[in-house]
């Protein structure tokens, strides 16, 4: 056995032992359950691109395929695999191989003079991701995640939970009435919240009411009120 066959083998093991069977991760690997088995065995060992593909489907793509192997090589030093190299591979690439879109985060949603968003963290350091297949999404575009600014939507949305938004739906014309919109009242500090939107007279006033019942609903002309867009999804911390 060449040394990159025990180093890839030792890799694949360590994945390996992560899931319930091997059928399982076989699927997940990209290849047969019987072949799975004669390269945990060592029966087979598969040639440089059969060994990147199967990386590559476990989350680490050409770039990242030495971060695989160095696994493998922890492993035959001895040495207890790092919590953090577990999972050093899955950079944007490899989530997108995986099914899950990387969003941009941003800590706080607020408006400049222009009404574009302040984006406070780069989508690299973001730690969001949502999974594309779910809502039914090939692309991030048009999501925004950012941290609840406020209590008003307690007890549903915890002040500080990661929520994210779809930018797209933010015209009034096709306004889902009683869902939850990232919408901002204070124009001159630009900060943003969340609340639920109905026609209080249609197409005139919104009604803009609050979860948290210390806070009082509103009504706004429409022309003083700017949608950035509806909430889809949120991470709750309690």
């Amino acid at each position: 056995m060449k040394s990159i066959d025990r180093i890839f083998s030792e890799s694949l093991k360590y994945f390996a032992q992560q899931e319930k069977t091997q059928r399982i991760f076989a699927a997940k690997a990209g290849i047969s359950a019987p072949y799975l088995n004669d390269l945990l065995s060592g029966r087979r060992y598969g040639e440089d691109q059969t060994k990147r593909k199967i990386a590559a489907a476990l989350g680490y793509p050409d770039r990242h395929y030495e971060e695989f192997l160095d696994i493998g090589r922890i492993i035959i030093n001895g040495s207890p695999v790092p919590e953090t190299d577990k999972f050093a591979g899955l950079g944007d690439e490899a989530l997108r191989i995986r099914g899950f879109l990387p969003v941009n985060y941003s800590d706080q949603m607020i408006l400049d003079s222009d009404d574009l968003i302040q984006v406070t963290e780069d989508i690299r350091k973001s730690h969001v991701a949502v999974h594309g297949a779910s809502l039914r999404r090939s692309t991030a575009s048009g999501l925004q995640a950012f941290r609840a600014p406020d209590d008003t939507m307690e007890r549903y949305i915890m002040k500080n939970s990661t929520v994210v938004a779809d930018l797209a739906q933010n015209d009034l014309n096709h306004l889902m009435e009683g869902r939850v919109y990232v919408i901002c009242l204070e124009k001159e500090t630009g900060q943003c919240t969340l609340k639920y939107l109905s026609w209080a007279e249609k197409n005139r006033t919104l009604l803009i009411c609050p979860e948290n019942s210390k806070y009082k609903p509103l009504v706004r002309r429409m022309e003083n009120v700017k949608i950035i867009g509806r909430v889809i999804m949120f991470y709750r911390y309690c």
